[in-house]
């Protein structure tokens, strides 16, 4: 029996050795299992913030496009309808042959701004197309008016009542396109939220009074 005992001491050796390779195996495999399950969810996290960054760049690119978009097209409207208004508040210099040249200049003028509030009903809200079309509107009764006060101031047969009349009218209509004018910047204000000096003026609260 004592002959065997070397065997059977080595083969529990063994058995233990294997015993604590498979043991160490299996630890071994948790751990690896562990650091690819972190390194995993790192990667989706980064991927996420990459995402969100790029998400929110683009954001940015399309909100900058959109802004001079706008920006672009209202000042077009407004420099037609200010370049149109100085010629009809000068129009006491136009001749009898003259009226139907300017007036249809004139018009073609004004509907160049056909393609610009095409643009803001794509790119802004419904409110700001539509004060620019009031405005168009308002600017070409203004033109029709004013045809009809200096035909009339050119005619020799005209009374001075009939005169006083259409220049009151007339004074109006260029009063009511720069009250247009007006709408315009204040509802392309609103579109792109910009607040000028005296409107953060009065939005402030003014300071308490320290009581001594």
């Amino acid at each position: 029996m004592t002959q065997w005992l070397p065997l059977l001491g080595s083969l529990i050796v063994a058995i233990a050795a294997l015993v604590g390779v498979l043991v160490g195996n299996r630890t071994n495999r948790a751990a690896v299992t562990a650091a690819d399950e972190r390194n995993r969810v790192t990667l989706d996290a980064a991927q996420r913030n990459v995402e969100l960054t790029n998400t929110a760049a683009e954001r940015r690119e399309h909100d900058k496009w959109r802004r001079e978009s706008v920006l672009n097209a209202v000042s077009s409207v407004l420099a037609i309808s200010s370049e149109v208004r100085q010629q009809l508040m000068q129009c006491d210099r136009w001749t009898d042959d003259e009226l139907d040249r300017v007036g249809e200049e004139l018009r073609r003028t004004i509907a160049g701004s056909l393609g610009f509030v095409s643009s803001l009903r794509v790119v802004a809200h419904r409110k700001l197309p539509n004060r620019c079309a009031d405005l168009m509107r308002t600017l070409t009764a203004a033109l029709n008016i004013t045809l009809q006060r200096r035909g009339i101031e050119l005619d020799g047969e005209a009374t001075g009542e009939e005169i006083s009349e259409i220049q009151a009218l007339w004074s109006r209509a260029i009063e009511n396109t720069v009250e247009e004018e007006r709408s315009v910047i204040s509802a392309t204000r609103i579109e792109l939220e910009i607040k000028v000096s005296s409107e953060l003026a009065q939005a402030t609260p003014p300071p308490a009074l320290v009581r001594a």
